[in-house]
């Protein structure tokens, strides 16, 4: 017995498959100098951002997420930059990259 797998036409009307499978979002990979205590990583104090370096005022909020995988967790920090922005970075334990993630800087 054969599967079909289902077809919606694109924007351009041409046909595309369709998958079940949630695209995962990523940030854009950026370069953070963390202060480093008990762990590695501990506390973004600063990063850089399209050729600028931002100093890290505060740290408003830290969560995890893990992927729907269930075997991938990030560390989220939403962070307050001295030019007056709020900005949501990411750490990945596994491969220690830094990410700024998707979403509006606030004023």
């Amino acid at each position: 017995m054969a599967i079909e797998k289902k077809k919606e036409p694109d924007q351009a009307g041409k046909t595309a498959e369709s998958t079940d499978k949630p695209e995962e979002t990523t940030g854009k990979p950026i370069t953070v100098h963390s202060y480093s205590g008990f762990k590695k990583d501990e506390k973004p104090r600063a990063f850089e951002l399209d050729g600028n370096r931002l100093t890290v005022l505060s740290v408003k909020k830290t969560w995890q997420e893990e992927s729907e995988k269930g075997r991938h967790r990030k560390t989220f920090f939403r962070v307050h930059a001295h030019n007056g922005r709020t900005y949501d970075i990411a750490l990945d334990p596994g491969t220690g990259e830094w990410t700024l993630e998707p979403g509006p800087a606030r004023k």
